[in-house]
């Protein structure tokens, strides 16, 4: 490590722990990988150039936690952000974060426990090549129960 990467590693408030948890950054939704994160900051690559412009939404994509983050430097497809406040999205949020609200709480569709519960095919799949092995195991596991003589019961 270099001598001016030590000195700026010595200056963080906060340690940095390495991630690669999966982010988009709005305006525009723009896929991203949070490489480290902090309390205070992240640094956020990308697949191709970052977003133009000083300040970003990021969200984590898993959590729904959106931080508003003003960009500290830029390097190829990284930059590093500093985090100014957060919001968890399942909470109301304010006006300006309403497109990365939506497009979080429209990630995927929502399924209630009861609609399972009432849709068995969810928990007994019969499409899977190895579902007729497993049915085949499973009752060679568990035989049906015996009676005393022998013979198998009912």
């Amino acid at each position: 490590m270099s001598q001016a990467s030590e000195n700026f590693d010595d200056r963080r408030s906060t340690p940095r722990t390495a991630t690669t948890l999966r982010g988009k950054v709005f305006p525009g939704a723009v896929d991203c990988v949070i490489a480290d994160f902090s309390k205070r900051g992240a640094r956020v690559r990308f697949s191709g150039p970052p977003p133009a412009g000083d300040r970003l939404i990021v969200v984590v994509w898993t959590s729904g936690f959106a931080y508003e983050a003003v960009i500290r430097w830029r390097t190829g497809f990284e930059i590093g952000v500093h985090f100014a406040s957060n919001r968890d999205l399942r909470r109301p949020a304010p006006a300006h974060m309403a497109e990365a609200q939506a497009a979080w709480r429209h990630r995927r569709p929502r399924i209630r426990r009861q609609t399972l519960l009432k849709q068995n095919t969810v928990f007994h799949r019969t499409d899977h090549p190895a579902a007729p092995a497993q049915a085949a195991s499973a009752t060679a596991m568990n035989p049906p129960p015996r009676t005393r003589d022998g013979t198998a019961g009912s």
